[in-house]
């Protein structure tokens, strides 16, 4: 088989089992989210650079200079002969780009390195023929998008074929590996935790198992075992792959994306769920701390919010986060007002500036109260309370809320305290009706949740 007329044509983490029909990839149903934590890349410079770096598609080119102007291949399968073959593996070892191994792991290796290379363009294959490709030179001279482009479709041709090119040459062609890639997807949701190697390989065992569920051919579990004994577990010769080829690293058995990994899979994904790239550090914004603050991990929150702070004073850092606030939605509000709190009372010339603004009055009582005492004009209106009520459930689906709600439910509102709906209702936020339908809908009182379904019905009648 050979991956040339497919690899830029299938999406990058998953490939069907019949070459001619590529499976449609909805990122944002497979993710399910249609929007993801900001991303920070290195320069498309630094890019570049690490692409070139590759040690596998160094290989590659080398082993392409190697065919030079011309050496035969076999009609049927456009490979090497094996006297060629075994010539050209003894050239990359002497360069040291073939992973040590035994002769078998390293002929299949450079079978793996001969498909690359016929897909990428690195060698042109004319009836019995190959000769290096015009890739040689554009790996070298091409400019940022071609580069980065050749080394994304290694990244797609490696996940999508490598391991059902594997199978076919043991015999097993029917053992389903195809899904093997969107291993990937798990390790760019996880990021700077990383994923176990363990983990994948039972993901990819769980995902060949039920695409080998309705094989008529031989069991899905003898056809694994003929390919473990002969290879090794597929996650592993996968990951060992994306590794050669600088997207992955592997460290005490963690698995964990590259910034060339996370940027080939960004391109891929960005086009059907929002992954807003961060600034350079030196033009990082409130709100794009805000935006990390909503979304990213708490590794990535402290990293970014660190290096954020570490630019300037106190004062200028709650004077931008203030403003992040005052023009941002509910969940903008929430965050800008949490790391505003973290600056500590020195900038509490800020929180007396907000008591001013009716969508962060609340907000700024609370602080206020905490560091100064329970004082009149810090005391919470039922206007304040719904208000922060409004902010804290207005992004919650009422349909399918999270685990645990009716409790915080519970502990937000308590029977006797229904009034608050009379007030929340008449609010100028555009969450009211979806707050008081969560309520009405999950509360476990059944007298608040009435109160709240009434309240909705009269947002509702006012549309």
């Amino acid at each position: 088989m050979t991956s040339q007329d497919h690899a830029s044509s299938v999406p990058l983490v998953v490939a069907s089992d019949h070459d001619d029909d590529p499976v449609d990839v909805d990122y944002s149903e497979l993710l399910g989210t249609d929007r993801l934590p900001p991303l920070r890349l290195p320069s498309p410079a630094e890019l570049v650079d690490a692409a070139r770096d590759s040690p596998l598609l160094t290989a590659v080119r080398v082993l392409a200079q190697w065919v030079g102007e011309g050496r035969p291949v076999d009609e049927d399968t456009a490979q090497l002969s094996e006297a060629d073959a075994a010539a050209a593996a003894r050239k990359l070892v002497e360069r040291g780009l073939l992973p040590p191994s035994d002769d078998d792991a390293r002929m299949r290796e450079l079978m793996q390195l001969w498909e690359l290379a016929d897909a990428l363009g690195f060698v042109e294959v004319v009836d019995t023929t190959a000769v290096a490709g015009a890739a040689v030179d554009e790996w070298a001279e091409g400019d940022e998008d071609t580069v980065l482009g050749m080394w994304a479709q290694a990244f797609t041709s490696l996940c999508a074929w490598s391991l059902t090119f594997d199978a076919a040459c043991l015999g097993v062609p029917e053992l389903p590996l195809h899904g093997a890639g969107a291993t990937v997807l798990p390790l760019f949701m996880a990021r700077e935790k990383g994923v176990p190697l363990a983990s994948l390989d039972e993901m990819v065992h769980e995902t060949a198992a039920l695409d080998g569920s309705e094989s008529e051919d031989a069991s899905f579990e003898e056809a694994w075992r003929v390919w473990v004994d002969a290879y090794g577990r597929p996650a592993r010769v996968l990951y060992e792959r994306l590794r050669w080829l600088g997207a992955v690293t592997i460290a005490d058995e963690l698995v964990r994306l590259t910034p060339l990994g996370l940027f080939a899979l960004w391109s891929e994904i960005e086009q059907e769920v929002d992954i807003p790239l961060l600034p350079p550090l030196e033009e990082m914004t409130a709100a794009d701390v805000v935006a990390v603050t909503l979304l990213g991990s708490d590794e990535q929150v402290e990293a970014e919010w660190d290096a954020w702070r570490s630019r300037r004073t106190a004062t200028q850092a709650a004077a931008e986060l203030a403003a992040a606030a005052s023009v941002g939605g509910p969940g903008e509000r929430t965050a800008a007002t949490t790391l505003l709190h973290r600056l500590g009372a020195e900038v509490d010339d800020v929180w007396w500036t907000l008591l001013d603004e009716p969508s962060l009055r609340p907000y700024a009582k609370r602080v206020l109260s905490e560091r100064h005492g329970d004082k009149p004009e810090f005391a919470l209106t039922d206007d304040d309370v719904a208000w922060l009520i409004a902010d804290m459930y207005c992004d919650v689906d009422v349909d399918d809320p999270p685990e645990g709600i009716g409790d915080l439910l519970a502990s937000t509102m308590r029977r006797g305290e229904e009034r608050v709906f009379d007030v929340l209702w008449r609010l100028e936020h555009p969450g009211t009706w979806e707050v008081l339908s969560v309520f009405g809908r999950h509360h476990p009182d059944k007298a608040v949740a009435k109160a709240a379904r009434k309240a909705a019905f009269k947002v509702e009648s006012l549309r």
